[in-house]
C-alpha cells in the first residue's frame, strides 16, 4: 500500500512575525529610559508656537541641550529660524503629524546630549494622534479670539497646560479673558493656564517654571 506523505503543518505568518510596538510606544520607552521629557506644543496656525519656542530657547540656560521637531506645511522655514538658537532642529513639511515620522526624527538625535524635546505642530480640531509625548500643551493667541478654548475643546481636554500668547496686544484687541478661562476650566479643570508674551517676556517665567518642573519630574 502506497504511503501518503505527511506535510508539515502550515505556520501562520502572523504568529511567527516578531511583535513590533507602535512608534509612539518605542519613542516613549526610549525617552523615559534616558529621562528626557517630550512636550507637544499644538494649536491653530498663527497662535505663536514658533515665537514661544524661540523665546524659550533664549531664556533657558542650556538651549544646546534642547531638541525641536517642527511639523507643518511650511516647517522648513520655521526650522531655519529656530536653528539660530538651537543646534538640534528637525522638521517635516506635512499638514498632519504622524507618530512614525516623529519617531524617525527622534532616532536621529544625539539623545545623550539632550535634556528636552519640544514638538511643534498645527491643529487641534481633528482627533489627536499620540506622538509619544509626555505632555501636551495647547497654545492659543490673544488675537485669535476668546472663543478658541471652546472651539478647540478636544485639544484643551488632553492638555496639561494651556498657553495664551500675545497678551501684549491687550490694548488693541477685544478679548474676554474670564470667558476664555471659564471655557478652559469647563473642559479641563486641572490644566494650568499661562498667559504670556513671547515678545516682551511678560509671563514667560510661569512657562519656564512649568518646563523646569516637567524636567525635574522626568529626571526623578
Amino acid at each position: 500500500m502506497e504511503k501518503t506523505a505527511i506535510k508539515p503543518p502550515m505556520v501562520s505568518a502572523e504568529i511567527t512575525a516578531p511583535f513590533r510596538p507602535p512608534p509612539q510606544a518605542m519613542m516613549r520607552e526610549m525617552l523615559s529610559r534616558l529621562g528626557i521629557p517630550a512636550v507637544h506644543l499644538i494649536g491653530p496656525p498663527g497662535s505663536g508656537k514658533t515665537e514661544l519656542i524661540l523665546a524659550t530657547l533664549k531664556s533657558l540656560p542650556t538651549p544646546s541641550r534642547v531638541a525641536v521637531i517642527v511639523v507643518n506645511p511650511a516647517a522648513q522655514r520655521d526650522a531655519h529660524r529656530l536653528r539660530q538658537h538651537c543646534r538640534q532642529v528637525e522638521f517635516v513639511d506635512a499638514p498632519v503629524p504622524r507618530a512614525a515620522s516623529v519617531w524617525n526624527l527622534v532616532q536621529q538625535l544625539p539623545l545623550k546630549e539632550i535634556d528636552l524635546v519640544l514638538i511643534e505642530t498645527c491643529g487641534g480640531l481633528a482627533p489627536l494622534e499620540d506622538l509619544g509625548q509626555n505632555a501636551t500643551v495647547a497654545v492659543f493667541a490673544f488675537c485669535g479670539g476668546d472663543d478658541k478654548a471652546a472651539e478647540y475643546h478636544a485639544l484643551v481636554k488632553n492638555s496639561a497646560a494651556v498657553i495664551l500668547t500675545q497678551i501684549d496686544m491687550r490694548p488693541m484687541v477685544k478679548f474676554n479673558e474670564r470667558v476664555f478661562e471659564e471655557d478652559v476650566r469647563t473642559v479641563n479643570a486641572n490644566a494650568q493656564i499661562i498667559s504670556l508674551s513671547a515678545v516682551t517676556g511678560i509671563g514667560m517665567h510661569q512657562w519656564l517654571d512649568w518646563l523646569t518642573e516637567a524636567l525635574a519630574m522626568k529626571k526623578r
